[in-house]
């Protein structure tokens, strides 16, 4: 998978197009439409994505699903022929319906593009599928378009999906995303409260621009070193020792090693309880043990 920022050195290409925020189950549909058609019509594969979020540049901030590192290497398990990575400013932000595809045409070669049926470019979002289907026609270019995608009555859309992360049912937003959520970063020192307690976590560096589950205590699985742990996340502000700052903390089962500064990857896979303030640090030592033994039996 080839990364462009600048002009594709293909002649023909089927692009597919959308904010791609979340990279949930019906975004991916309408990539493995445009891979699929491409290979069938001799055609290279591509992906547009934005190096920026593009709510921020417009001034609508949302919090993020999926960064654009993790974006990428989700995509390579796709296969596309290449990713085009484009900066979105507020110079690009006005570029009307017509210099958007203008746009795609000179720099991307599109002879085919994929889009969600809800899709909107150009300028203050202007454009339709209505609309490019008739730049389609006017530049010579086929419309694909992806039909609404249902799970459990509910449409799919990153929206939904950001709610249902912070509720903290992380099986649905597994089902819904394709994949288990995950909070990644560096490990850096905390409080050192869990190793005080002889239960030591990872303290992650997150990104705060990340939408967090809700608060509370989660079972899921730790990747470092390219190893995959188990292990017991505490997503709060560890309210028996009275602390303010919210963190995202990782004990790792049957894992020992000095990992600070190392970079890793947390998955959400089920939530075990909520948080609670407990009378005293003995307390809080036993429902600890007590949450690594369910999740050690956990099929995760």
């Amino acid at each position: 998978m080839k990364i462009f920022r600048d002009k594709t050195d293909y002649d023909g290409t089927v692009v597919a197009l959308g904010n791609f925020d979340g990279l949930h189950i019906a975004h991916m549909t309408i990539i493995r439409n445009g891979i699929k058609y491409a290979k069938e019509n001799g055609l290279k594969s591509g992906v547009l994505l934005f190096e920026e979020n593009t709510n921020d540049v417009v001034g609508h901030k949302i919090e993020l699903i999926t960064p654009n590192e993790a974006k990428l290497e989700l995509l390579e398990r796709e296969k596309p022929d290449f990713v085009y990575m484009e900066k979105f400013d507020k110079e690009f932000m006005k570029k009307t319906p017509e210099e958007f595809v203008q746009y795609l045409v000179e720099n991307l070669h599109i002879k085919a593009v994929c889009v969600g049926y809800d899709y909107s470019f150009g300028y203050k979002a202007q454009g339709d599928v209505k609309l490019l289907k008739w730049f389609g026609e006017k530049y010579g270019f086929k419309v694909f378009v992806t039909d609404v995608i249902k799970l459990d009555g509910k449409i799919v859309s990153s929206t939904y999906i950001r709610s249902i992360i912070k509720a903290g049912d992380m099986e649905k937003a597994e089902r819904f995303l394709g994949r288990r959520y995950c909070i990644e970063g560096n490990v850096v020192k905390g409080l050192q409260n869990g190793r005080k307690m002889g239960i030591p976590t990872a303290n992650v560096d997150y990104d705060v621009n990340m939408a967090l589950p809700e608060e509370g205590v989660y079972a899921g699985i730790t990747y470092v070193r390219g190893k995959r742990l188990k292990c017991v996340v505490n997503v709060g502000k560890n309210l028996t020792f009275g602390a303010r700052k919210l963190t995202v903390e990782s004990h790792i089962l049957d894992f020992d090693e000095d990992i600070y500064g190392e970079y890793i990857r947390v998955s959400f896979a089920k939530k075990l309880r909520g948080v609670i303030k407990f009378d005293g640090v003995d307390k809080l030592i036993e429902q600890i043990h007590h949450d690594m033994e369910v999740t050690s039996k956990m099929d995760l």
